[in-house]
């Protein structure tokens, strides 16, 4: 059952978080970034978000604001992750609610890079378990002194192969939850596209 009932409640949660590690870390938070924290296109905000907003604007380098509530994000979970798992199963309660809606700190939140407990464990695992069938193919395939498949196996096995990885894909959306997938395999195509460009 999610611990909010309001995006503004969830958004309260976090802000205090991330004031408490800024706190903590002895870092500077200024009334116009903590107010930032609280804008949204959709929802209820700050009754002067408007001015806070143009004021923001104005005199505020958003990309280094982002990075910088983003860092703190990161700081603050693992420290609450640290202290109690409760605590931080509150953050993805508050992260879940909010995706609902259009929020600033969401924003933040996605650069943080924030998985959910287990989550790492499980793609591990997953890694895991694809590394050891390769390796049992591969002890079969010496043991048994099995050939090389022909060409048209080749092929087969490819589109097997295909088969498989859709199948994966498809369970890892229902397991672990489709925009985290979604998310994942994105930032790695754009990695693969990275280290291609710059092998070439």
């Amino acid at each position: 059952m999610n611990a909010f009932h309001s995006g503004r409640e969830a958004k309260e949660f976090l802000i205090s978080r991330i004031a408490a590690e800024a706190q903590r870390e002895n870092v500077s938070l200024s009334e116009v970034e903590l107010k930032m924290l609280y804008f949204t296109e959709s929802g209820s905000t700050l009754p002067d978000m408007t001015a806070v907003s143009e004021h923001f604007d104005s005199v505020y380098n958003q990309n280094e604001y982002e990075h910088k509530i983003a860092r703190l994000i990161r700081n603050a979970a693992k420290h609450d992750r640290k202290e109690s798992r409760d605590e931080y199963g509150t953050w993805w309660d508050a992260i879940h609610f909010l995706r609902r809606e259009d929020h600033y700190i969401s924003v933040m939140i996605g650069i943080a890079g924030l998985r959910p407990a287990g989550d790492v464990s499980r793609l591990l695992a997953t890694s895991f378990a694809f590394a050891a069938c390769l390796l049992l193919a591969v002890f079969l395939l010496a043991k048994y002194q099995i050939d090389l498949p022909s060409r048209g196996a080749v092929s087969f096995y490819t589109w097997a192969t295909g088969i498989c990885v859709v199948i994966a894909y498809l369970l890892l959306r229902f397991i672990i939850g489709s925009k985290r997938v979604d998310d994942l395999t994105s930032s790695v195509l754009e990695k693969l596209v990275r280290i291609y460009q710059r092998a070439r």
